[in-house]
């Protein structure tokens, strides 16, 4: 296993703001979700191996059959509570089957594909497991609808962010092959220690359709009807938007591109009176 936790993460795993027995809801679904990703990750299995765990997990989770894994096991007690988390967890498995064998995306369509699995599950349970004692908001499609969004954009700053890392050591490119092509790049180029000047036009195209993703994503976040739920995700959106930033000013093929403590601090600020 690879030691990390939300600590880790660009974006707060349920911070102080949330609800406390919500925060242990979704750091059970968290805990699930690195254990998944650290299989698809390990270096020492092949990808054979990674597809006979991962599916494993599925079809424990589609039973509901305990285990001697207690990653799996905490989320599936919680079933009967969260039925959706089922559902959810099962999502993110399809995300880290393709990690398992699939080392490029060829269009950026794909790569919505694989963050249609590998993020937007994780927005998802949080908006459910918010919602399951409250009167069904009409808003609900909507806001799913930023939620993705804000998921994907963030997943895909994390591909730039890790790029070099992800091409090294796992020999795993998430920038989509049509980038390349359009720059005239070898995937090569990513093992650099600075970015030739095709790969920072294609670092500021790749920002820029980010951020074309995140420009109404707040006006459906503000539908969200709990307070603590809906500072905690404009929270995320200005994390995203400040990463995004930050992408645009520094190489990530030179260093790994990061949020300072002040940089939080401006953000969680922001967040609690952006209204």
């Amino acid at each position: 296993m690879s030691g990390k936790t939300y600590s880790d993460e660009n974006f707060p795993v349920s911070s102080f703001i949330m609800k406390r027995d919500l925060g242990l809801l979704i750091k059970k679904f968290y805990f699930f979700a690195r254990t998944a990703d650290d299989v698809a990750d390990n270096e020492k299995l092949s990808s054979k191996e990674k597809k006979t765990i991962l599916n494993f997990f599925d079809r424990t989770l589609g039973n509901s059959e305990y285990t001697d894994l207690k990653a799996l096991n905490d989320l599936i007690y919680l079933f009967p509570k969260i039925p959706f988390g089922k559902k959810y967890s099962r999502h993110l498995l399809k995300a880290f089957l393709l990690d398992a064998h699939k080392k490029e995306y060829k269009d950026w369509d794909e790569l919505l594909y694989y963050c249609k699995y590998s993020a937007n599950p994780v927005g998802r349970f949080v908006i459910d497991a918010s919602h399951q004692n409250q009167r069904k908001n009409k808003n609900l499609k909507k806001i799913y609808r930023e939620s993705d969004k804000l998921c994907s954009a963030l997943q895909i700053i994390n591909h730039l962010q890790d790029c070099k890392d992800d091409y090294l050591n796992l020999k795993r490119i998430y920038i989509p092959e049509s980038f390349f092509k359009k720059y005239g790049l070898n995937t090569k180029c990513l093992s650099s220690k600075e970015s030739p000047k095709k790969f920072i036009k294609l670092k500021l195209e790749l920002v820029k359709k980010v951020e074309d993703m995140l420009i109404n994503t707040k006006q459906g976040l503000k539908l969200i009807r709990l307070w603590r739920l809906r500072k905690e995700t404009l929270i995320i959106l200005n994390i995203a938007k400040r990463l995004c930033n930050l992408l645009k000013k520094y190489d990530p093929l030179e260093k790994k591109i990061k949020l300072s403590r002040i940089d939080l601090i401006f953000c969680f600020i922001k967040g609690i009176i952006w209204d």
